[in-house]
Order: structure tokens, then C-alpha cells, then sequence
């Protein structure tokens, strides 16, 4: 069976779907968005919530790592022994190169762990060292070893040349300053052998994705409640703001754990995401040396179409 990205990041990764925009309460609000992301913004018909800015000059520019509960909420959401269906598209490019690969925001080895238990070279780098930490312990549990970097994509700095460098779903828009992220994607450039491929798999909110009704500004929210390895419930409140000239969210996270219905334990986290049209991002590969780019749909390898919500860009060092 193939599990969904969409469906399990709907249950954790809270900054990646089922985003609230703080806009008008009317139909108005998904047309908004998608002649937004095609031809620019109107500011005269987006209304942005007064505190985003606040939550972003907190926030800071670079991008922010797992915490330690949040990096093992991870393994909750995203279970082991799964087909993701992410993972043959990514896997297909591994196999075509006789190189090592590089998975950029490896998390706690979802899709790492498996590709090296079936033989693939894949290395692994990760800015959280708790989702380091963790993905070194699942590994060790298959009696399987793992290379891994903890850096931010940003600052990549290896030794290793590889033929496949992949960036699985969202984990490059947690690079907020336009930038900085323009510097990631030139160290991707350098650090890809000769006619490897870089691939990157991005989203855009869709009318799905948007709740109309908005939570009450400050107030937080829900988002997921699950069971941990030692029987301890956790639940993950979250408060999102929104600016969509921008494009960027910024979202407050609570996790609150419970031992037989009572709080025992709380961790605050901040994430700032920016999301790309697909000329935007072929522009940012463009611009890095990048050529020959594709752009597929989801995790196919059907051609996008412009108004798609999920897309996958495949891009050649020649």
C-alpha cells in the first residue's frame, strides 16, 4: 500500500497543508490565491494579519530546525515500514547515477533508511540534530549505517560529489529569505556531479487547502493528536498567520503531552515557510547554473500543469 504525503503531512506537518489564510470570509479567497501565485499579487484585496510581521522579525530569516518533541512526533506521523509515494520517483533517479545521492532535510530517515536497507549509496543531512539523532537510532534498530551531515542547506559544505541531491516535500520552503535560498540551491549546483540531478518537491495552497473559517486571531488551533512509542498522548495546537504578498507563513506550535489526561510536558516551536509559484522556482534553478528543468506533477513523472498544487522539479548539471 502507498501511503500519502499529503495525508500524513496533513497530520504533521502542520506548515505544509491545510494552511488558514487570514483573508476575506467569502469565495473570493481561493481565486485570490491562485491569481496570486500566477500574476502577482493585489494587495487592495488581500488583508494581512497585523502580527505576521511581529512573528517574523522573531522569527528571524534562516530557516529553524525540529525541536526535541517535535522530531519524534515525526516518527508518530510518518510510521516505519511504509511505501510513501514519494519514494519511487526519488529512488528512480538514485538507480539511473553510479554515485552516492544526498537526501537535503532527511528528517529521521523515512525514506532514507529504506533506500540504504535496499543498497542505494544515500547520505543524509539534516539542520535538527534531534532528527539526526533519531534517524541514527532507527537505523542502528535494522542493523543498517548511516552517513550523516547536520547542517543547514544554506551552508552545505561536503566533501561529496553526488549524482542525485533531493529535497523531499516542503522541507526547501523552510528556507524563509529569498537569499539564503538562492544560496542553497548554488550549493546544491556545486556539490552535484556532472549530469546529476538535483530534484525538489514544492506545494502550493490550493481551495482545499484553505480553511474559510479562520480561527480567531491569537487563539490556537488543534491540529493533530496522536499516540507516542510509551503510551503518553500528544497534541499539537498550532496558530498560523499568513502573508500572502510575500508568500510566506508564519505558524506557532504547541505540543502538549499527556499521561492519563493531564499535561506533563509542553514544547513551543516557530516555523517560517515560503512557497513558490513554478516559474519562481525555475527561475531560482535557472539562475544557479541549472539546465535542463523539469517540472512534474506530484511525484509523477507527468509534466505539471501550471495550476497544479504539488509539483516536483527535476534539474540537470550539465
Amino acid at each position: 500500500m502507498i501511503s500519502s504525503i499529503r495525508s500524513a503531512a496533513g497530520s504533521y506537518l502542520a506548515p505544509f497543508v491545510q494552511r488558514t489564510f487570514l483573508v476575506p470570509n467569502d469565495g473570493r479567497i481561493a481565486q485570490i490565491a491562485r491569481r496570486a501565485f500566477s500574476t502577482g499579487w493585489d494587495n487592495d484585496r488581500v488583508q494581512i494579519n497585523p502580527l505576521l510581521l511581529k512573528q517574523l522579525k522573531e522569527t528571524g530569516k534562516t530557516m529553524e530546525s525540529y525541536g526535541k518533541l517535535s522530531s519524534e512526533c515525526y516518527g508518530v506521523w510518518f510510521p516505519e515500514n511504509q511505501e510513501y509515494e514519494d519514494a519511487a520517483l526519488y529512488r528512480k533517479y538514485i538507480q539511473k547515477s553510479s554515485q552516492p545521492a544526498l537526501e537535503v532535510g532527511c528528517g529521521d530517515g523515512r525514506l532514507l533508511i529504506p533506500y540504504v536497507a535496499e543498497g542505494l549509496q544515500v547520505e543524509g543531512v539534516d539542520l535538527s540534530p534531534y532528527m539526526i539523532e533519531n534517524c541514527r537510532k532507527r537505523a542502528e534498530k535494522r542493523g543498517l549505517s548511516v552517513t550523516l551531515h547536520e547542517q543547514a542547506m544554506q551552508n552545505l559544505d561536503l566533501p561529496q560529489k553526488y549524482g542525485t541531491i533531493y529535497i523531499p516535500y516542503g522541507s526547501f520552503m523552510l528556507v524563509s529569505d529569498p537569499k539564503e535560498s538562492q544560496e542553497a540551491v548554488r550549493r546544491f549546483f556545486s556539490h552535484l556531479a556532472p549530469g546529476g540531478h538535483l530534484m525538489v518537491s514544492l506545494f502550493i495552497p490550493t481551495e482545499h487547502d484553505i480553511h474559510v473559517a479562520a480561527p480567531k486571531q491569537d487563539e490556537w488551533r488543534l491540529r493533530r493528536e496522536g499516540q507516542l512509542p510509551n503510551g503518553n498522548v500528544v497534541r499539537v495546537w498550532e496558530k498560523p498567520f499568513f502573508d500572502l504578498k510575500q508568500q510566506l507563513e508564519c505558524a506557532e506550535y504547541r505540543y502538549d503531552i499527556l499521561s492519563n489526561g493531564k499535561v506533563i510536558g509542553t514544547e513551543f516551536e516557530r516555523l517560517t515557510l515560503r512557497w513558490y509559484s513554478q516559474p519562481q522556482f525555475a527561475e531560482l534553478l535557472k539562475r544557479s547554473g541549472f539546465s535542463a528543468i523539469e517540472c512534474f506533477k506530484g511525484h509523477s513523472e507527468e509534466a505539471a500543469k501550471s495550476d497544479e498544487s504539488e509539483f516536483t522539479f527535476v534539474a540537470k548539471k550539465q
